[in-house]
């Protein structure tokens, strides 16, 4: 009889080979690559918002996502942000510059294929992330020993996050993943 983590990794590796297809528009193999997403590294997004979470690369939302998330500052998930209005205008602009429907990269792409005219607010409405990460969110709520309990730290997961790799080879789930780290690469320059 197969226990949960045996049933957890069948899953996610017979979880179709869309799955897979949709992984390698998400990996990044080399510096340069356009695949996966933008990496959040414009210095004042990072510092504003990197100070409290992960900084979510722009291309996961498209433009009018995050115009709503910036108009909704009063009520941003329980807490009230403040940012002086130059970093305020900066950080619009960076968003909105780099969405997923303007980005050429593509995961932006692939995430944009499936979200057409909706303005998610929050990534797990995005259907390609809410789809991608089903099953993890499942065994999450059914086993205590997994370290990383929300998605809102991409990090926690995906071990090149922070440099746009999303990559299901990539992955390091903690109190779940059965292999080692990732060798360590630089993606960026």
């Amino acid at each position: 009889m197969m226990n949960l983590l045996q049933v957890a990794v069948a899953a996610f590796a017979l979880s179709s080979l869309a799955a897979q297809a949709a992984s390698e528009r998400f990996y990044k193999e080399v510096p340069g690559s356009m695949n996966g997403f933008l990496a959040a590294k414009d210095p004042t997004y990072v510092k504003e918002c990197g100070s409290c979470h992960f900084p979510y690369s722009p291309g996961l939302l498209p433009a009018r996502s995050w115009e709503l998330y910036m108009k909704r500052l009063d009520k941003h998930f329980g807490e009230t942000l403040n940012l002086p209005p130059a970093a305020m205008s900066a950080v619009q602009k960076y968003l909105m510059d780099n969405a997923a429907d303007k980005s050429p990269y593509d995961g932006s792409v692939a995430f944009m294929e499936r979200i057409k005219e909706r303005t998610p607010y929050r990534l797990l409405e995005v259907p390609t992330m809410r789809e991608m990460h089903r099953i993890i969110l499942e065994v999450i709520d059914r086993r205590a020993k997994i370290k990383v309990r929300t998605l809102t730290n991409c990090i926690g997961c995906h071990t090149y996050a922070d440099e746009g790799s999303f990559g299901n080879s990539e992955l390091l789930i903690p109190g779940l993943s059965v292999r080692r780290k990732p060798e360590e690469r630089a993606l960026s320059k």
